[in-house]
């Protein structure tokens, strides 16, 4: 009696066709949600490192009993969209400095594809709209800064020298090319004006 030859099954090529044709069209479905989680997460990092920067400065303020001022300025260049933060201090613990009693603190931080939001959905129960304000950038004599914040010595935050407000809140959105990528993907970095608190919300 002859052995019975050795058959293996195999994959046809049509089988393997089909098969390569199903992972392509799921890794083209899956792809926008991989992009949105790093987008969410780029965010939800930068928020954390302004409100690292406002931290620091607010305690180099009350160290150093003198002034803080952080500016934020949003540029756009070749499509990207960079938010720069500077800090600068006053050397003689003036809130009037002269230009050349200021010094620049660290260098500036840039964040790519992030822009100020001029307004924030109130969503999370406990954010207003956003309302860091246009302010003269007098004390930003290395650049022009046109959204600053101010520190003093009592860890008090306020919008440049304006009144000291309750809250001040910085609102970021991420973009691309100065449109916004996605209006739901938001963050806040809110500062309570008295007590100094900086606090990081997302919705």
């Amino acid at each position: 009696m002859t052995p019975r030859p050795d058959i293996r099954g195999a994959f046809s090529l049509i089988e393997l066709l089909i098969v390569a044709a199903i992972i392509a069209v799921l890794s083209a479905l899956a792809l926008p949600a991989f992009n949105s989680i790093r987008g969410a997460g780029g965010l939800t990092k930068t928020a954390n490192d302004i409100a690292g920067i406002l931290e620091q400065a607010r305690s180099y303020a009350m160290a150093q009993n003198t002034y803080v001022w952080v500016g934020f300025r949003t540029n756009q260049a070749n499509g990207t969209d960079t938010l720069a933060v500077g800090v600068i201090a006053s050397k003689t613990g003036s809130s009037n400095p002269a230009a050349t009693n200021v010094v620049q603190l660290g260098k500036i931080t840039r964040f790519e594809n992030v822009q100020l939001a001029a307004n924030l959905p109130a969503n999370s129960g406990s954010r207003p709209a956003a309302n860091v304000q246009l302010v003269d950038a007098t004390y930003f004599a290395f650049t022009n800064y046109p959204q600053v914040i101010r520190w003093d010595s009592r860890g008090e935050a306020r919008i440049n020298a304006s009144q000291l407000s309750r809250l001040i809140e910085i609102g970021l959105q991420g973009s691309v090319g100065g449109a916004v990528r996605n209006a739901s993907n938001n963050a806040a970095v809110q500062i309570g004006g008295l007590s100094g608190a900086v606090i990081v919300y997302r919705p």
